[in-house]
């Protein structure tokens, strides 16, 4: 390793932090859910249930669907995703996500961009594309390991048990089984590295940056910064070993993680805000095969990793009230929305309360969201109140109650599956009252 002056090695980690978290963070994910208990790679998993408190692997969770979630291994062949038709009456909205190595969103499967109707999906990466397969769609991919992340929308707590048998019917297949041919020869092993608690805050970051920068070929765009890390022993497939580092050297390199991380977690609550909701960024991919806001994608991932694309669903968070106060779970808030005026969705909508801890919060009536979907009282002008406090409301309340925690910040995620007008702008939370009055 090139000696270097300890600010610019504190430069490059911080660059290196910058650029690969996300890249790490899922690699966490991968390991969590598959090696570290010992579920298989093509595989589906997940069960028609909601989220609830006790759901922790990944932050600011979704409550308004079940989640069948697989992790591909593509290195042998390609792998065949299997929808069934997703009856429509009534509507229902369904989603598969495709995820790479980088957190890239690189293709959709779902109601708003490919139907209802039944089809078969080939997941092909480089070097394994064909031109063709009989009664199958061929989506190119570039990473040995790819995650799906399917999302069926539950109709309510009475609607779990079709929304299961719907989620059954998703099957992952080999390309050879498929095509009814023998299957290939096995992938070389992957030398996995069992996740450490800490992490995301120490040296051994750059270890596990190093194999996840191995699992899909960086941009070419990429080349002159990887080179900058190189000076650090970042890249694909190099050895990074803390303990051999000169004291000095180490310091600087877990300054610069340090001050990076700390740097994504501020960014997670910046950009514009009207009404205390902070909007979200409705001109990006979320976020390609050659993003190159390294920034925006760690920021995104601190937040709430692997969203949906603006196509399919927009996110607005609010941190703050119309008032520009943190929200606290001492105070109770008001949100109303004007006769006519909920939130445009083509699919539906949910207001959605999480924790300091970034987990959905818990209450006496285990009820974390509220939209479309929920039963919500109407005011005789039209207008839709939802209350947002610790404490229960009256009975008249009770419908349109979010409860929040009784101590601590919290923030509220509103999202909006097919949303029809991207410059919407809810109504801001206003402060009513404390818990104590």
């Amino acid at each position: 390793m090139t000696p270097l002056p300890p600010d610019e090695a504190q430069t490059i980690a911080y660059q290196a932090f910058m650029y690969g978290y996300p890249l790490v963070e899922n690699y966490s994910i991968l390991w969590q859910s598959t090696l570290a208990i010992q579920q298989q790679f093509n595989t589906f998993y997940g069960n028609a249930q909601l989220t609830t408190p006790n759901d922790t692997t990944v932050v600011t969770p979704n409550n308004d669907t079940a989640y069948s979630e697989g992790w591909l291994d593509l290195g042998a062949e390609p792998i065949v995703l299997q929808v069934p038709a997703v009856p429509q009456n009534p509507p229902r909205y369904y989603s598969f996500t495709i995820i790479d190595a980088c957190t890239n969103n690189v293709g959709f499967v779902g109601s708003l961009k490919t139907g209802t109707a039944a089809d078969n999906y080939v997941l092909a990466p480089p070097g394994m594309v064909p031109g063709s397969v009989p009664n199958a769609k061929v989506i190119p991919v570039p990473s040995r390991y790819i995650f799906l992340l399917g999302r069926t929308q539950l109709l309510g707590i009475n609607d779990i048990p079709a929304a299961q048998a719907l989620m059954d019917q998703y099957a992952l297949v080999p390309l050879s089984q498929f095509l009814g041919q023998p299957a290939p020869a096995p992938a070389p092993a992957t030398p996995f590295l069992p996740i450490a608690p800490s992490l995301i805050t120490t040296l051994a970051f750059f270890q596990y940056l190093n194999l996840a920068l191995t699992f899909q070929t960086p941009p070419a765009g990429d080349a002159k910064l990887l080179e900058r890390f190189a000076q650090i022993g970042v890249g694909p497939g190099l050895p990074f070993n803390p303990s051999t580092l000169e004291p000095e050297l180490a310091r600087a390199l877990q300054r610069g993680i340090l001050e990076a991380s700390d740097a994504i977690t501020d960014k997670t609550q910046g950009g514009p805000v009207k009404n205390g909701w902070n909007l979200p960024e409705v001109n990006r991919p979320y976020f390609g095969t050659d993003w190159t806001d390294y920034e925006f994608r760690s920021t995104t991932a601190r937040a709430g990793i692997y969203p949906v694309s603006p196509s399919e669903a927009i996110y607005y968070r609010a941190y703050k009230d119309a008032s520009s106060q943190p929200l606290a779970g001492t105070n109770q808030y008001t949100v109303t929305f004007p006769a006519g005026q909920l939130p445009p969705a083509e699919c539906f909508w949910s207001l959605t309360m999480y924790g300091e801890n970034q987990f959905l919060v818990p209450n006496c009536i285990n009820r974390y969201s509220l939209g479309t979907q929920s039963n919500l009282s109407v005011a005789a002008d039209g207008s839709v109140t939802i209350y947002i406090q610790a404490n229960a409301p009256s009975a008249a309340e009770m419908p349109n109650w979010l409860p929040s925690p009784a101590s601590g910040s919290f923030y509220i995620v509103l999202r909006i599956y097919g949303p029809e007008d991207t410059s919407y702008i809810a109504p801001g939370l206003v402060q009513v009252g404390s818990s104590d009055s």
